[in-house]
């Protein structure tokens, strides 16, 4: 009879390798978020702060919280199979989440949770604890000690809720105060538009669920800009697949960039992530885990930056989408890559129809002339001769000041900054403002010039 052996992992080293499952701060935080999602929160709070000379996290809500029983279980890495049932906005799927996420960033978990008609009970992972009896040893704390953590953190719960705290945070460790709390600042303004944008479907509605950072609201950002003067909505499509479940894909069609306020393109990231961040925008659950790229679909192009293909897809999926713990990847089944290709092609052309009409419309100023070469692939913009403005200017001046003038004008044509408007363009587009210039006053101005 063959011998069985128990090879359990050593708790020392195992702690080490969970903690560099790969999360970084805003996905971590996001997927401590996803818990309070679940428990039909209407509020969550997120406050990064300097306590007791450290930086330390507290995420808190008001959904439905846990007994003892519930909160001891949660503490388990693995606490539920992920091969169960979920609810239609389960965001869960490993019952590991929470745990990995506080792993990679905090040498210190604790858990305080309130269920309505019972005492506030709360449990910490202290992974120094762990390396150190290299056992699982979870502390339960007593309800005198979880009411002294409620203060020190400035905890108070309604009738349900909660809080989850992280302590010696890694990657704020050995700072002065000074220093760490502009860093804490830093990182806050990167996690409030990571959350604004990964969770807006949840801000949105008459059931908004409400954010706030630091006791400031958030508001939500939609990456597809629907209210925005010039964004176009394209073909939907939904359909089955066989596991059960329904796939739904919508096209969408951002207004060019001509049209978008400065805050709206600070929002997308400037007009160089316009073009980056073009593709599929895939939803779990509600939940954005892809922003962005066309996975191999097609290419990314500067004619098709506008173009966005939003994918929603239930939790029920989870196992043929090959959900990863950290909900941060997916893979797309061939089937759906099919149905993809052919929608993707629509929102692609309206991006470049949108681009090549306002290229058209600029070729149509009659002060340039955009000269395309086919043969030698090559494409100048000169001055345009046949203005009538410059033609009355023309006929005021004697032989030799025509000459110079209209060498003057090539030279201007040739040295046009064209890659400094190209810059300007992709990162500051609303500072560029020609609408100011009167030609009219050139042309008096360069009379005057003249005549001197």
């Amino acid at each position: 009879m063959p011998e069985h052996i128990d090879l359990s992992p050593n708790p020392k080293s195992h702690i080490k390798t969970l903690s560099r499952i790969g999360y970084n701060l805003d996905s971590a935080i996001s997927d401590i978020i996803d818990n309070s999602v679940t428990a039909e929160s209407k509020n969550i709070f997120v406050e990064m702060d300097v306590v007791d000379q450290k930086a330390a996290l507290v995420i808190k809500d008001d959904g439905y919280g846990m007994d003892e029983d519930t909160l001891i279980n949660s503490m388990r890495i693995g606490c539920k199979d992920p091969s169960d049932i979920r609810g239609e906005f389960d965001l869960g799927r490993f019952g590991s989440g929470m745990k990995m996420a506080s792993f990679s960033q905090a040498r210190k978990l604790t858990v305080i949770s309130k269920i309505e008609n019972f005492n506030i009970q709360s449990a910490t992972w202290d992974l120094d604890l762990v390396e150190r009896e290299n056992a699982w040893t979870l502390i339960k704390h007593t309800e005198q000690e979880t009411k002294g953590l409620c203060s020190k953190f400035n905890i108070e719960f309604g009738e349900s809720g909660t809080a989850v705290i992280w302590e010696n945070i890694s990657k704020y460790n050995g700072y002065p105060i000074a220093e760490l709390q502009a860093i804490l600042g830093q990182d806050l303004v990167s996690l409030k538009s990571y959350v604004r944008l990964h969770f807006h479907k949840f801000m949105e509605g008459k059931r908004a669920i409400n954010f706030y950072f630091n006791f400031q609201k958030l508001d939500h950002f939609d990456p597809f800009l629907r209210n925005r003067n010039g964004y176009q909505e394209g073909p939907s499509q939904k359909f089955r697949v066989k596991k059960g479940g329904s796939i739904e894909l919508r096209v969408h069609i951002l207004p060019h960039e001509s049209k978008l306020t400065k805050v709206d393109l600070d929002n997308l990231g400037g007009t160089d992530q316009i073009t980056a961040n073009q593709g599929l925008y895939v939803y779990r659950a509600n939940r954005l885990i892809i922003s962005g790229g066309w996975f191999g679909l097609t290419r990314l192009s500067q004619l098709g930056k506008l173009a966005r293909v939003e994918v929603n897809v239930p939790t029920s999926l989870d196992e043929e989408w090959s959900t990863d713990v950290k909900k941060s990847s997916l893979e797309i089944p061939h089937k759906v890559k099919v149905k993809l290709k052919q929608l993707i092609r629509e929102p692609i052309k309206r991006s470049q129809k949108t681009y090549r009409y306002r290229g058209r419309l600029e070729e149509a100023n009659a002060f340039w002339k955009v000269n395309e070469n086919e043969r030698e692939k090559s494409i100048s913009y000169e001055i345009s001769k046949d203005k009538t403005l410059l033609k009355k200017l023309i006929v005021t001046l004697d032989k030799d000041k025509v000459y110079d003038l209209i060498g003057y004008l090539t030279h201007l044509s040739v040295e046009i900054p064209i890659h400094h408007i190209y810059e300007k363009m992709s990162s500051e587009p609303n500072k560029i403002n020609q609408n100011d210039i009167s030609y009219d006053d050139l042309l008096k101005g360069f009379k005057e010039l003249w005549n001197k």
